[in-house]
């Protein structure tokens, strides 16, 4: 990320700290291939907030790639426009989100085979879930059904090379905002349908450590005309909740 956009100072509660001025999120962190993914997106604007706030970030506009994005922002709210137009706004919000109950990192193993993104994939390109990037070019996140016959409820593993993720401009909480951000959609059932990240609502509890482990574990609440529900946890190499996230999710026609 263009260091004149984003700088990441260390020594902040473990996290670090992100400050922005204007928020440019850079073209290899797309979801579609023509807007930015937005997990990523949403934790680089919640970033602002310290690295504990809960945050819920609403995504009024596909975010653009490349194009530096306007910030207004107070103690618990901000806005980002690109021109006039608004393209998300966040506050620091309340409220308890329910995880995700683990399951262990062989199961998830088990459940990223049945991943519905190796046979269809409607964001084939995107940095979270793609299936069409070059190794190690983006997270690689296949959640596939823990149960066969629940396609509600996925999960997948995640080994954060955080080394190299921090040298292209994502580390700390808005690598867990990203971490967080598809198998929220595969839960849902992405296949036959496209889908995109409407509202996110995240709290971080801690970054996991490069090269640890991890489980990512989403589950479905339900669908209300084109909109869906689901919540999304990530867990440690010990078992730790590190992060957890409710989504609303739309789905376009």
């Amino acid at each position: 990320m263009r260091a004149s956009v984003v700088r990441v100072l260390a020594g902040w509660d473990g996290f670090g700290v992100i400050e922005l001025a204007n928020l440019e999120v850079p073209g290899r962190f797309n979801g579609p291939s023509d807007s930015a993914n937005g997990g990523v997106t949403c934790g680089l604007i919640a970033a602002r907030f310290g690295p504990s706030a809960q945050v819920t970030v609403t995504l009024r506009l596909p975010p653009p790639l490349d194009m530096p994005l306007r910030i207004e922002q107070d103690e618990t709210t901000l806005r980002a426009f690109r021109g006039t137009d608004l393209v998300a706004d966040a506050s620091v919000v309340g409220g308890e989100i329910r995880p995700v109950p683990a399951v262990d990192l062989r199961a998830s193993v088990e459940a990223m085979s049945r991943y519905e993104g190796f046979t269809e994939h409607p964001f084939p390109t995107c940095f979270v879930c793609g299936t069409g990037r070059a190794e190690r070019d983006g997270l690689a996140i296949f959640a596939g059904p823990v149960d066969p016959g629940d396609p509600c409820r996925v999960a997948a593993p995640f080994t954060p090379h955080r080394t190299e993720l921090a040298g292209i401009g994502l580390d700390g909480p808005p690598l867990v905002w990203a971490a967080l951000d598809c198998p929220g959609g595969w839960s849902i059932g992405l296949s036959g349908r496209r889908a995109v990240l409407g509202r996110m609502t995240a709290r971080v509890e801690a970054v996991p450590e490069d090269g640890e482990p991890c489980v990512v574990v989403a589950q479905c609440d339900g669908w209300d005309g084109r909109k869906a529900a689901s919540r999304v946890s990530l867990y440690g190499g010990s078992g730790q909740l590190l992060g957890v996230a409710a989504q609303t999710w739309i789905e376009v026609r």
